[in-house]
C-alpha cells in the first residue's frame, strides 16, 4: 500500500513517520486499499497550547475511508483516528457480505 504523508505547520520527523507507517500499515490486515493519505498539521489557531489534528483517507473498494482527529499531542492525534477507521472498515465488510450473502440466496432459489 502506499502512503502519502503530508506535515502542515509540524517537522515530519523520522519517528513520526515510522509511527504513522506502522499504524496505517497495521489496518492493512483488515483490508486491502490501493492507496492511503495522512494529512497531520498543528493548528494555528489556537492561541493557547498547541492542538494537532491528524487525517486519515484510505481508498478502498472505490470508497474512502477517511477519519480526523484532533489532540494536544501528534501520536495521540494518530491514535485516535485508528479505531473510527476500523469502525468504518467493520461497517464496510459487513454490508459487503451481507449484500454477497442475499445474492447467493436469490440465486439458490432461482435454481
Amino acid at each position: 500500500m502506499n502512503i502519502a504523508i503530508k506535515a502542515t505547520h509540524l517537522d515530519l520527523t523520522p519517528s513520526i513517520k515510522q509511527y504513522v507507517e506502522e499504524k496505517v500499515a497495521h489496518l492493512g490486515k483488515f483490508i486491502v486499499a490501493q492507496e492511503g493519505k495522512v494529512e497531520l498539521s498543528r493548528d494555528q489557531h489556537h492561541h493557547t497550547g498547541e492542538v494537532f489534528r491528524a487525517e486519515i483517507m484510505l481508498a478502498m473498494g472505490g470508497k474512502l475511508m477517511r477519519a480526523v482527529a484532533e489532540a494536544e499531542d501528534i501520536y495521540a492525534a494518530i491514535d485516535l483516528t485508528i479505531p473510527k477507521l476500523k469502525e468504518q472498515i467493520a461497517k464496510f465488510k459487513d454490508k459487503k457480505t451481507t449484500v454477497n450473502r442475499s445474492l447467493a440466496r436469490k440465486a439458490r432459489r432461482k435454481v
